[in-house]
């Protein structure tokens, strides 16, 4: 599907997800892909078959350039290279995401069975432990051959692209800007409808939702007509959308306030009095619980950052309060 010019919507679909597809993009002239969807042989075949129509095949890609390493926008990079000399780019930080990821699968199961407790769910291990076994495979690193930095500026023969580091749903994420032709690629950062997942697990370092908020503001104004994110479908009030995002930002920080008035809290605890969009903390299941309390924990960090809420470990467990 053309959508600019000299670039084409490929439609990658990806089963047990409610997205139910990625989008990738192909700057025609280069050869160039814009992430890649998920793995396996339904992916591939549909991003076969739609480069096929542009006359493109897998082994004729000479760049792709990755938005983030989540599974379903890098899933299909390894099988790409088999094909092709394809070049991948990322943003330097992706190389210590890779790093940290290696680290946490050596000890994945142990590390999740901690975290839930730690978070205030230790009635849900039990749960976890039917799944002990998936925990204890390794999967294949993604590829990268040359990194990206912030503001940096990819050439190709009638376009530049200016690299633009947005951290927040991925420490590594990158949206990518062509003034030219006045397009955002936002990824996974600026989505026409949802909100984009900003969690941190207790393994991890940081404060994503402030590089998040901080991240919205980097593009807020930017001069672009057309917005091609990678799920949903391509949007044109970039400006409106991020104020959107922010004020949800700011009624799920009041919300998770309003959850401590009555006093102290776990994360899952907190968790469970959210008005989430998707069903109510009854209805969850167990894995979607866990994405909703590692939002939570994201939110109670920003705001124990900031001096609105105290943070203490009591019998391994983390509570929190209005400070």
């Amino acid at each position: 599907m053309k959508v600019a010019d000299g670039v084409q919507k490929l439609i990658i679909p990806m089963r047990f997800n409610p997205l139910g597809r990625t989008y990738c993009y192909l700057l025609t002239d280069s050869a160039t892909l814009i992430d890649t969807g998920v793995p396996g042989k339904d992916a591939f075949a549909a991003l076969e078959k739609q480069l096929a129509e542009n006359g493109v095949k897998p082994s004729d890609l000479k760049g792709i350039i990755l938005t983030h390493l989540h599974n379903d926008h890098v899933g299909l990079v390894n099988q790409i290279k088999h094909h092709s000399l394809a070049k991948v780019f990322a943003h330097s930080s992706a190389l210590e995401r890779l790093r940290e990821q290696a680290q946490f699968h050596e000890n994945a199961y142990e590390t999740m069975t901690s975290e839930i407790e730690l978070l205030g769910g230790g009635n849900l291990r039990q749960f976890l432990s039917r799944f002990e076994h998936s925990f204890r495979e390794t999967p294949e690193p993604t590829q990268i051959d040359a990194t990206l930095e912030d503001c940096e500026v990819m050439r190709f023969d009638d376009t530049s692209i200016e690299v633009l580091w947005t951290p927040g749903h991925a420490q590594e994420h990158i949206c990518l800007y062509d003034g030219g032709k006045r397009i955002l690629f936002s990824g996974d950062h600026v989505l026409p409808k949802i909100t984009s997942h900003i969690s941190l697990h207790t393994y991890q370092k940081g404060d994503p939702l402030a590089d998040y908020l901080a991240s919205l503001s980097k593009v807020e104004n930017l001069s672009a007509d057309l917005v091609l994110p990678g799920h949903e479908w391509t949007f044109t009030n970039l400006h409106e959308r991020v104020q959107q995002l922010k004020t949800h930002h700011k009624v799920r920080c009041d919300e998770v306030k309003e959850a401590l008035r009555a006093g102290e809290r776990t994360v899952y605890q907190v968790s469970s009095r959210i008005s989430w969009d998707s069903r109510p903390w009854p209805f969850m299941d167990f894995w979607t619980k866990r994405m909703a309390a590692a939002e939570t924990y994201a939110h109670l960090i920003y705001l124990r950052n900031r001096g609105e809420v105290s943070e203490r470990v009591k019998e391994k467990v983390l509570y929190y309060s209005l400070a």
